[in-house]
C-alpha cells in the first residue's frame, strides 16, 4: 500500500512539473496587422498557434517578426498578420 501511494504521489509532482513548463500565452496587444504575445521560452509552440489562431480570424496567416527577452524570464513576440 505504501509503494502505490508514493508511486502516485511521484506521478502527481511531475506531471505538475511539467505543466509548470509550459507556461500560458498571454495577448499583450492585438490589430488585424499585428499581434503581441508574452510567453514563457518553452511556450514559444503555443505562442505561435496563437497568433495562427488570431490572424486566420482576418483570413491572414501569422508570420514571426521579432521576439524580446523580459527580465521576468518571460518572451515577447512579435507577429505580422499577413495576407493568405
Amino acid at each position: 500500500m505504501g509503494r502505490r501511494v508514493a508511486a502516485s504521489g511521484v506521478v502527481f509532482v511531475i506531471a505538475l512539473a511539467l505543466g509548470a513548463c509550459a507556461g500560458p500565452v498571454e495577448v499583450v496587444s492585438a490589430n488585424p496587422q499585428v499581434i503581441t504575445i508574452r510567453h514563457t521560452p518553452d511556450a514559444r509552440y503555443q505562442s505561435d498557434s496563437e497568433a495562427q489562431r488570431y490572424c486566420g480570424q482576418y483570413n491572414k496567416t501569422a508570420h514571426w517578426r521579432t521576439s524580446t527577452a523580459e527580465p521576468t524570464n518571460q518572451e515577447l513576440t512579435i507577429y505580422d498578420c499577413m495576407p493568405m
